[in-house]
C-alpha cells in the first residue's frame, strides 16, 4: 500500500519543569527531528504525553522548553501538527479536544486505513471504558506529584528508589501501593510483576486492525516495537524521556519504519 504523505509518529516527551524530576533531556535531538519533519513537509504527529503534567505545571513546562514549543506551534499553525492526548497531559487540554485544532484522542486515516492513540488504556491497571475518565482519577496524580517533589529535593532517581523498595516489601503497603493505579506504567517493573502484559497492546491492535484498520500506532509503554501481525501491522512509538534511547515511527509511500531518534537510522521497517 502506498501512503499519500509522510508522518513522523512520536510519544511520550514527558517534558517537564527543568528540575531534577525532569525526565526529558533530549532537546537538542528532538529539535533535530523538527528539522527532519520539516525538510521532508511531513506530518508530525505526538502520540500523547508530549507534557509531564503529573509533576510540573504547564507554565513552568512551557518556559523550560520554549523551543520545542515555538517550533510544535509553527508546525500547528501550518496544519502539521496532530497532537493526541495521554494520560499525564490530560488537562488541560482534554477541553480542548477538536477536529479544528487538531487536538485529539484518536488519529485516524480511513484512505490508508492508520489508527494512532496513546493506548493508556490498553494497560491493565489504566483502563477506562471512557479515556476522558482518567481526569477523575486523583490518586495516581497525586502520588507521581509527590515523587516528583522528592525527586527536585532528594535525588532524581528517588522514583526508581522507591519502586525497588516496595519490591522488597510485599506487605500490605505494597498491596495498595498497586491499587494507584496511573503509576504502574509498562515502563515500571512492578507492572509486570503485577501481571501486565505488552500482549495486551498487540491484542488491541489485532482488534483495531480486524475492524478494518492497516497500521495500529500506539505509544505509552516506552517500548518501542514494529511487528506484522495477522491482516496488518503493530508499531510503538517508544519514547525520548529517561535513559531510554529515543524512537519514533515513520510511514512513508509504501513502507512503515522504526528509527533510531539520535541517528535517523532505520531499526525495523515492515
Amino acid at each position: 500500500m502506498a501512503f499519500d504523505k509522510t508522518r513522523i509518529i512520536v510519544s511520550d516527551l514527558h517534558l517537564g519543569d527543568g528540575s531534577r524530576s525532569d525526565d526529558f533531556h533530549k532537546s537538542d535531538e528532538f529539535l533535530k527531528l523538527l528539522d527532519i519533519v520539516e525538510d521532508e513537509a511531513a506530518q508530525l504527529i505526538i502520540a500523547g504525553d508530549l507534557f509531564e503534567l503529573w509533576q510540573s505545571d504547564l507554565e513552568r513546562v512551557a518556559f523550560q522548553h520554549s523551543r520545542i514549543i515555538n517550533r510544535l506551534l509553527v508546525l500547528a499553525k501550518d496544519g502539521r501538527l496532530i497532537y493526541l492526548i495521554g494520560n499525564h497531559d490530560h488537562i488541560p487540554f482534554v477541553k480542548y479536544l477538536s477536529q479544528e485544532l487538531n487536538i485529539s484522542l484518536v488519529y485516524e486515516d480511513k484512505d490508508d486505513r492508520i489508527w494512532v492513540e496513546h493506548g493508556n488504556q490498553y494497560n491493565m491497571f489504566n483502563r477506562y471504558k471512557d479515556p476522558r475518565m482518567a481526569v477523575r482519577n486523583r490518586i495516581g496524580r497525586t502520588v507521581s506529584c509527590i515523587i516528583g517533589w522528592l525527586e527536585r529535593i532528594i535525588h532524581p532517581d528517588f522514583d526508581e528508589w522507591a519502586i525497588n523498595a516496595l519490591l522488597k516489601r510485599r506487605g500490605l503497603f505494597l498491596k495498595n501501593a498497586a491499587l494507584v493505579k496511573n503509576k504502574l506504567t509498562p515502563s515500571s517493573k512492578e507492572y509486570y510483576i503485577r501481571g501486565g502484559d505488552l500482549s495486551e497492546y498487540e491484542a488491541a491492535a489485532l482488534r483495531l486492525i480486524g475492524k478494518g484498520q492497516r497500521i495500529v500506532v500506539f505509544g505509552h509503554t516506552h517500548k518501542p516495537a514494529l511487528k506484522m501481525l495477522a491482516g496488518g501491522i503493530y508499531a510503538n512509538c517508544g519514547c525520548w524521556c529517561g535513559k531510554s534511547n529515543p524512537t519514533y515511527i515513520k510511514v512513508k509511500k509504501d513502507k512503515i519504519e522504526l528509527v533510531d531518534g539520535i541517528t535517523h537510522e532505520v531499526i525495523d521497517r515492515a
